[in-house]
């Protein structure tokens, strides 16, 4: 017997050209959305984190790395755009769509080649994944932090500085226990989903470590070689590719859930030998 998530990859790339074009769009727009709506500043460490990398990785693994690079790279740099941080849109486009590519054609197409490896590769994921969490949070993340969400054009922080257009803005500090207790989240999460709802979650969070790797050394590249300044992003893009981990697990496993027709289209298939 197959499992759900097996037959669901199987099944999703059988779309028209229309749908992959409005799936396409769609998670274009919500990566923009995502990116936009939630920000984090850490102004001890000096680095920001987005809640956009989420959806990059989700619509990664449920729909292939075309979609996911196109949604990643065009999604992300309209984000930039309306954030106010022009000088980062070229680089998002780039960086942005190479990460979902790699993250969907790791976690997508090479998910059923290494079945014999799903076990071990959960528990390490589950245990790796929530060290690192609580790591990063406890040294890095800890302690005054700005969360904001909304649009600031370029044009508007000339005009209004320190103000958004439309949007929300606080400032909190953030105790080292938080990170515990997210740490511990991720890591029964991935335990759970791995043993109990989908065997291959861990491949899933291993495909988006993978991918984010394009995110880091992109990064740093653009910093070092186009922008010419010392790149210091690279502990907040660990940090962010951690939070797109939180984020994309369960919302996979949940998206999965709410698309039963596409289980009983694969039932048919099975029972009839197409």
């Amino acid at each position: 017997m197959m499992l759900i998530k097996e037959r669901v990859m199987e099944t999703l790339p059988r779309v028209p050209v229309s749908v992959g074009i409005t799936l396409a769009g769609v998670m274009t727009a919500l990566v923009c959305v995502a990116t936009v709506a939630f920000q984090a500043y850490f102004p001890l460490g000096g680095g920001y984190i987005n809640a956009g990398e989420g959806v990059i990785y989700v619509t990664a693994l449920l729909f292939g790395p075309i979609i996911g690079g196109v949604a990643g790279g065009v999604g992300s740099m309209l984000a930039d755009i309306l954030l106010g941080f022009t000088q980062y849109a070229p680089a998002a486009l780039l960086i942005k769509g190479a990460e979902g590519l790699v993250v969907g054609f790791v976690g997508y197409k090479f998910r059923l080649v290494v079945r014999r490896w799903w076990k071990p590769l959960n528990m390490a994921m589950c245990f790796g994944i929530a060290g690192l969490v609580l790591y990063m949070g406890v040294k890095y993340l800890s302690g005054l932090a700005e969360i904001s969400g909304g649009l600031r054009p370029w044009w508007w922080s000339t005009l209004f500085v320190d103000h958004f257009e439309w949007g929300w803005w606080i400032r909190l500090d953030v105790p080292w226990w938080i990170w515990l207790i997210a740490s511990l989240y991720i890591g029964l999460l991935i335990l759970y989903l791995g043993s109990r709802v989908d065997a291959s979650t861990g491949w899933s969070v291993l495909s988006i470590l993978i991918g984010g790797l394009c995110l880091v050394a992109g990064c740093f590249l653009y910093d070092q070689l186009f922008l010419g300044v010392v790149a210091t992003s690279t502990v907040f893009n660990v940090a962010q590719i951690l939070l797109g981990v939180m984020i994309a697990v369960p919302v996979e496993a949940a998206m999965r859930k709410l698309t039963p027709e596409i289980l009983v289209k694969c039932e048919r298939e099975d029972s009839t030998g197409e």
